[in-house]
């Protein structure tokens, strides 16, 4: 018989593309006898060319169809075969076949007439050197391998013959075949319709066979073999669709009696497998991970027809496939091969961090011997007392109750939102789970050294130079803010201090990958709980790093996830329900007063009057006060003239970007300086301006740093003045705790008398009415409850007003009565609140004299009452007992929706973020290929041959993932430094 071929062209909106394919089969040797076409949801000019160039016949749809079914519609129009000479050749809008592509598959079928399927070699639209497929196969786990992807064609594979399957592009198949298989399954795609087609082929006793030299051009257009593009929705498509081919595939090919298994652990699998992808840094495949299940596991695919078809053609065993199958091991190995082949022809190369060799460790040394030097004497110490230190809860699961949304053991207690901050505390008391008060003595002892290293690590970002590196290490950690913020006692300020610089680093290269991102998300919460004061500005970095990743910026877009799941229930109860979307930056805590401080100090980065301790320090040496007055701002001057240098070198942008960052800083302080939400007794007092400094310093520190780096070898002058100038403005700071000075002082744990302590060891819900005279005169109440008073259960929406513990005055009438000689009993009402005890506090020597007459009173009248006992002097104040024995409250429900809903999201984000931010060895690799300073570099620096980036791309590098976001991660190996950057690191021991 004579042998006809029927080329089957699918079209849907791309004429350019369809126009060439036209051209290319009017151009063939073996021109096909007969050339139909299936435009399915064409636009006119599709439909138009297609009629210009007179089809044998042409078959439309405004359905959206498959390639299958599409090809499945024009193969309908014809008739019935008459021998098995008669072929279907398979082409869609974007497969051009080379002039004698048809002619070599039909020879193929020559040499091979048992074969039911021949594929040609695809190669590039754009480029016939480069090959895009080449026959496929599965593991023995189904999974499908494609033997080529992407590789420079060498003839490499023109000796392959038989293969298990081909890519459904230019695939020439008999027509006997395709009407006894009922032609591509419809479940299918564009992504493993030709490799099930073929499967299925086998299974008859057919061969499929490679035709190497017939070549077929394909795009990627998506209408046959999978989609190409970058676009966001494409990727989703692509994954999703070959997801769903694969598990639709895996159910069909299994044997009967495992069928139902499979189907009960599609969702289950694809659970665990959205795990493995946020480990492997790929959470955007989530969603179409399970969307892929559920189409799967309800019937969308309709696996019993599949099966039924497969079983109806089959006529030899699963058997006969296994020698065309690959391995895993082999696929491993074959992956790796792909690898290390793959190195792109820019990699990037890093130079080693130097942080031994290059100073870092002495100097984080240095700051170890200091901090141990001004702190040693806090070592015997259960914990620390003085300004906002308090005890932690003793025991670690106290700590994490007292997160989320629940029972505040507060005053008479309520149900409400926890500070963020208690997550923070909770995670620090957990280091040190045998006695957690004990964490706040080693975070103050190993503050400058964290603080030292965390800046170090960040100035990589900026410079390669360990000089410089060292010097803004230095500089962050004799900030004045940060040593004025160990000296006061605050604790939340030292963490957030500590934490920036590392969220700096992660920050600036969240667009770079999803573990960087993740890591950025989870330190923004943190440093938020530290410092609330911050988010305004911390959000407004967000969205311009947003706007800056372009098209990654999905990763930057995740980072306040886990801020939101942690911030969400105070969120609710002092912003949505209460309308005080201020009081959200109040200071965690136990609250401090904040004295008043100008906008010249904080322009300064002086967080308090009186130069940072300079004004007392020229005091003390007998200096002219016109000398601190001009001195002080030429220090900090000579940091933000370098700094303002780098506006006028190369690579300005990166400076613009930091600079934009110290104001933020500068308008926080300000910001907060002058808004009051918090009261400490009855007296408001403002955010203290500190972490607004802290962020200013970063900035300002930042673009001194980045300054010098430009001017390589000629900025190791401007460094060293910077270093000396920044230790000067700092030494009356850091001489303030070891001169006795500071607030922070040692501490047993106890805020209660031990007598206390003892009595509500039995009886948990006890409370101590704490009575503290003040300077006007009046006196303020506080009900403590069980053992003292605890850092972890402070909350801002007692501190802030949102919530009133004494609502209907029951408190304030029954202080008055005590502090006065009124003859009324009260013993009902302390029973009636749980209180047994009443603390008078100690008086200081430098108390006014109202404050000392209201104190004589008070104590008169407690004295006087034969309701009372006094127990007698103790180191917190004076205390009394009442003569009956008083029951405790109850702590209220701790369980309620809100509570499992809080902790649900919470855990949920925290979860998801640590996923991801745990790095892999793939993941490790893939950055160590990207440069690790961010911005402008010097041609050549860090480099193979990539060019410099633009100075915009401070924040985001978008060529440093070569590798499409939903491909697996890949390990690039090394490469030998470059000359350049030998000389560089020379040039930098030289600095």
């Amino acid at each position: 018989m004579e042998t006809r071929v029927t080329a089957l062209v699918v079209a849907h909106r791309d004429v350019e593309h369809l126009r060439r394919t036209l051209d290319a089969l009017d151009e063939q040797t073996r021109r096909a006898d007969a050339v139909i076409a299936i435009a399915f949801d064409a636009s006119d000019d599709v439909r138009r060319l297609l009629e210009e160039r007179h089809v044998d016949r042409l078959v439309t749809s405004k359905e959206q169809l498959t390639f299958g079914r599409a090809l499945a519609e024009g193969e309908r129009t014809l008739a019935d075969p008459e021998s098995d000479d008669e072929f279907l050749w398979l082409l869609a809008q974007d497969n051009a076949p080379q002039a004698r592509a048809l002619e070599l598959l039909l020879a193929r079928f020559e040499t091979a007439p048992s074969a039911a399927v021949a594929g040609p070699k695809l190669v590039d639209w754009n480029d016939g050197s480069r090959l895009r497929g080449i026959g496929e196969t599965v593991t023995t786990h189904g999974k499908t391998v494609a033997y080529v992807d992407d590789q420079l064609d060498q003839g490499q594979y023109d000796t392959m013959s038989d293969v298990l399957a081909v890519a459904s592009p230019g695939m020439l198949v008999r027509r006997t075949v395709w009407r006894d298989l009922n032609g591509f399954d419809p479940a299918l795609g564009p992504i493993d319709d030709g490799l099930d087609f073929c499967i299925r082929a086998r299974l008859t006793g057919k061969r499929v066979v490679l035709a190497p030299g017939s070549m077929v051009a394909v795009s990627g257009d998506g209408i046959a073999g999978a989609p190409r593009s970058r676009r966001w929705s494409v990727k989703q498509r692509r994954a999703r669709l070959s997801r769903t081919a694969e598990l639709h595939r895996r159910l069909v090919y299994a044997p009967g009696v495992s069928v139902f298994w499979h189907w009960l652990l599609l969702i289950p699998l694809a659970i665990l497998r959205s795990i493995w992808l946020l480990v492997r840094k790929q959470p955007e495949l989530i969603a179409a991970e399970f969307r892929a299940a559920a189409w799967v596991a309800f019937g969308g695919t309709r696996v019993p027809a599949a099966r039924r078809r497969l079983a109806a053609a089959k006529t030899v065993g699963w058997s006969s496939l296994a020698d065309l199958k690959i391995s895993t091991r082999e696929h491993t190995r074959r992956k790796r091969l792909e690898r290390e082949d793959g190195v792109p022809l820019g990699s990037v190369e890093r130079s080693d961090l130097r942080f031994f060799t290059g100073g870092g460790a002495w100097i984080m040394l240095a700051s170890l011997v200091v901090g141990a030097i001004l702190f040693i004497r806090f070592v015997p110490a259960t914990t620390l007392s003085g300004g906002g230190l308090l005890p932690l809860t003793d025991d670690v699961w106290g700590l994490w109750q007292n997160i989320g949304y629940g029972w505040r053991s507060v005053g008479d207690g309520f149900v409400g939102a926890a500070d963020p901050f208690a997550v923070v505390l909770a995670i620090l008391g957990t280091l040190t789970f045998w006695q957690p008060s004990y964490s706040l003595v080693v975070l103050w002892i190993l503050a400058l050294p964290l603080a030292t290293l965390t800046a170090w690590f960040a100035t990589t970002r900026l410079t390669e130079r360990s000089g410089f590196r060292n010097v803004g290490a230095i500089a962050w950690t004799l900030s004045p803010t940060f040593l004025i913020a160990l000296a006061e006692g605050r604790p939340a300020a030292v963490v957030a201090h500590i934490l920036l610089p590392v969220l700096f680093s992660a920050g600036v290269v969240a667009s770079r990958s999803w573990g960087a991102a993740a890591a950025a998300s989870l330190l923004l919460a943190l440093v938020a709980a530290c410092a609330p004061s911050l988010i305004p500005a911390l959000l407004l970095l967000w969205l311009a790093a947003v706007l800056i990743a372009r098209a990654r910026f999905g990763r930057v877009l995740f980072i306040p996830a886990p801020f939101l799941a942690l911030f969400g229930p105070l969120m609710w109860q002092q912003g949505v329900e209460g309308g005080r979307w201020i009081a959200l930056l109040a200071d965690p805590g136990k609250p401090l007063g904040s004295p008043g401080v100008s906008v010249t100090d904080l322009l300064l980065g002086l967080p308090q009057a009186g130069f940072a301790g300079w004004r007392d320090a020229a005091d003390a040496l007998g200096l002219p006060p016109a000398l601190i007055d001009i001195g002080i701002p030429v220090l900090v001057g000579i940091i933000a003239l370098i700094g303002l240098c780098g506006l006028f070198l190369p690579g300005a942008m990166r400076r613009v970007a930091l600079w934009g960052m110290a104001a933020l800083g500068f308008a926080t302080a300000v910001g907060a300086a002058h808004i009051a939400v918090t009261f400490v007794g009855v007296e408001p007092t403002s955010i203290w301006p500190g972490p607004g400094l802290s962020l200013m310093w970063l900035g300002i520190v930042g673009a001194a740093v980045s300054t010098c780096d430009s001017l390589r070898a000629r900025g190791s002058i401007p460094a060293v003045v910077a270093g000396v100038s920044i230790a000067t403005l700092a030494l009356p700071a850091l001489l303030i705790v070891p001169l006795g000075a500071g607030a922070v002082a040692s501490s047993d744990g106890r805020t209660l008398p031990a007598y206390v302590t003892a009595a509500a060891d039995d009886d948990p819900g006890l409370g101590t009415l704490r009575i503290s005279p003040t300077d006007d005169g009046t006196v303020v109440a506080t009900v403590i409850r069980g053992t003292g008073e605890f850092l972890d259960s402070q909350s801002t929406l007692v501190n802030t007003g949102a919530l009133v513990a004494d609502a209907n005055d029951d408190l304030a009438r029954l202080t008055g009565n005590i502090v006065s000689v009124s003859g009324h009993a009260f013993a009902p009402d302390l029973q009636k609140q749980g209180i047994e005890f009443l603390l008078l506090s100690a008086t200081p020597d430098s108390a006014s004299e109202k404050q000392q007459a209201v104190a004589v009173r008070a104590e008169t009248a407690l004295d006087a009452n034969a309701e009372l006992e006094n127990v007698g002097e103790t180191e917190v104040g004076t205390l009394w007992r009442t003569a009956d024995d008083v029951t405790g409250r109850e702590s209220g429900d701790v369980q309620s929706v809100g509570t499992v809903l809080s902790l649900a999201a919470l855990i949920a984000m925290t979860l998801i973020a640590l996923l991801v931010a745990i790095p892999t060895s793939s993941s490790r690799e893939a950055a160590r290929m990207s440069p690790r300073t961010v911005g402008r570099r010097e041609h050549g620096e860090g480099m193979v041959v990539r060019d410099p980036l633009d100075d915009q791309d401070f924040l985001a590098d978008p060529d440093a993932e070569a590798e499409p976001e939903w491909a697996d991660v890949v390990s690039l190996p090394g490469v030998e430094p470059s000359a350049r950057s030998r000389d560089d690191e020379t040039e930098d021991d030289r600095g």
